[in-house]
């Protein structure tokens, strides 16, 4: 194989730009919809559940699901389709207004008021009536496209006016009200008083052009927060009042509702569905095999590509303590370094990590990621438990249990794919660290379908995006390391295996037997908010 002249690093960063096909507007029909149901408090409501959709003409709102994306102009950001909720979402278009800096037209671009553009409605029906505190599920990207309006029953009450967020570049949750003293919102203050059971309709309304809305959830615990995709919603399907197809306002009829698909579990088109709580890697790649190279630099990408980058709190790697004979100590300092600057590169450019402090090379900064990875597992409870990726020797693991709060360890998921890792600690045997009370994790050895030939890889080598250009950069490095033989002529992110499986299901189906096809699809299924080329 001819030898390639590579960088060891690159600061560059991973995005996609999915292909744009025309669709027309989402105007479901309205003799047939769809109800949500509120059950025990929950009232949980898909994007794409609208009954009805009014005041269009000058913004409306469009469906982006995986067989449809309108081709709406302006619209300067991408579709964000990966780790979307049910079938798809909504986005308010034509979207003029990004920064503070594009002109503010109110009534066009902005609507200060509810109930001004893009009035959609929602069929409930309530048995616990009270006060539901409001929850949306969006993206945002830019300044200008984080607010909207709540409604109940035709009617736009103070305390669901206003919506706001300061959460971007992934699907996240807020409820927050924006008032003259707090622009970033406050929390409380988004709430619907529903009075009485029995069905009444939920109004969302447009307040910045360019929104992306996923999902409503009305909750009666005002403590209560969603996390992930969400609860699922409990609908049924009924018809509604009128059986009279109604018009567009142009006289075209309304094309009928799209039902919402059911979650693809093929290894070709897999869902994004994590479990509760947060993420943990810890890695070698100091000790002979470099595979750690490639699979971190995976990882990254898999959790930018799926918007998981707030779920990581703890990064560390070079985990092997005593590194054996098989190194030599010139190569294990060598291999320090390029890790050091492969997660520093990672941490900066596919962030941000706002749950993360940095990263840790244990063999320099041993008792600093001994303590971050301890405090992350002091933070672990039922509700948001701690999920360890053991990419190398389990000492470190070991010391951070040890050292952590014994009532804590229960919630915490150690997830492994080879006895060549559990086996290998200096200080700590597989048995002792599950001793601790922890829960295991096996999920098969990943080299099975993640260590290939080049070959597999070679759609990543010249890809438009930069991003993906770099991790087959690390990948190529890993291979030309030359301090073991059986890398060479191979590309393995087998260790990525692991964050795979987590991102897809974990313990409730999560997908075990990834191979670089599957990690190709989530890879180039981003929608990133940076244009990177």
């Amino acid at each position: 194989m001819q030898r390639l002249a590579l960088p060891i690093l690159s600061v560059l960063v991973l995005g996609f730009t999915p292909p744009l096909m025309a669709y027309e507007p989402a105007e479901p029909a309205s003799d047939t919809t769809l109800v949500s149901q509120e059950v025990d408090g929950i009232l949980v409501i898909e994007a794409e559940h609208f009954a009805s959709q009014e005041k269009t003409d000058v913004r409306s709102w469009h469906l982006f699901d995986n067989d449809h994306q309108p081709q709406v102009t302006p619209d300067p950001d991408e579709p964000h389709l990966m780790g979307v909720s049910g079938s798809g979402y909504l986005e308010a278009l034509p979207d003029t207004r990004t920064t503070h800096d594009d002109k503010l037209i109110k009534g066009e671009n902005f609507f200060p008021e509810p109930g001004q553009a893009g009035v959609l409605t929602y069929r409930v029906k309530v048995t616990n009536p009270g006060r539901y505190y409001v929850w949306v599920r969006h993206f945002s990207t830019g300044t200008e496209d984080n607010g909207l309006h709540i409604g109940l029953d035709s009617q736009w009450p103070e305390s669901g006016q206003r919506w706001q967020t300061t959460k971007k570049r992934a699907w996240a949750w807020e409820s927050r009200q924006r008032t003259d003293k707090v622009h970033t919102g406050v929390r409380f203050q988004l709430y619907l008083d529903i009075e009485t059971a029995g069905e009444h309709t939920i109004h969302v309304s447009m307040r910045e052009d360019g929104f992306e809305f996923d999902k409503l959830v009305l909750a009666r615990d005002r403590d209560y927060q969603p996390e992930g995709p969400g609860p699922k919603p409990t609908v049924r399907t009924e018809s509604a009042p009128g059986s009279t197809r109604k018009r567009s306002p142009e006289g075209t009829e309304k094309a009928p509702i799209k039902p919402p698909r059911k979650a693809v579990e093929s290894k070709t088109s897999a869902v994004v569905r994590p479990p509760t709580g947060r993420l943990a890697i810890v890695a070698d790649g100091n000790s002979p095999d470099p595979d750690d190279i490639g699979a971190i630099a995976v990882i990254f990408g898999l959790l930018d590509a799926t918007g998981l980058n707030e779920r990581l709190v703890h990064l560390s790697h070079s985990c092997d303590l005593k590194p054996v004979a098989r190194i030599s100590v010139s190569d294990e300092l060598r291999r320090q370094k390029v890790l050091d600057q492969l997660c520093k590169e990672g941490v900066d450019q596919f962030g941000p990590f706002n749950h993360l402090a940095g990263s840790f090379n244990c063999r320099t900064e041993q008792q600093a990621a001994v303590e971050d990875l301890r405090d992350a597992i002091n933070e672990s409870s039922e509700n948001d438990p701690l999920w360890i990726i053991e990419a190398g020797e389990p000492d470190v693991i070991g010391f951070a249990l040890a050292a952590s709060a014994v009532g804590k360890r229960k919630h915490v998921h150690i997830v492994s794919h080879h006895p060549a890792n559990d086996n290998a600690g200096d200080f700590f045997t597989w048995r002792e660290i599950l001793d601790f009370g922890v829960t295991e994790h096996q999920i098969g050895d990943q080299n099975a379908g993640l260590k290939t030939a080049i070959e597999p890889w070679d759609w990543a080598r010249e890809h438009p995006d930069r991003g993906v250009r770099w991790i087959w950069n690390q990948l190529a490095y890993a291979e030309q390391d030359d301090v073991v033989t059986f890398q060479s002529g191979h590309f393995d992110c087998s260790d990525a295996g692991m964050v795979y499986w987590w991102i897809t299901g974990a313990s409730h189906g999560g997908i075990k037997d990834a191979t670089p096809t599957e990690i190709a699809i989530m890879l180039q299924s981003a929608g990133t908010t940076n244009n990177r080329r």
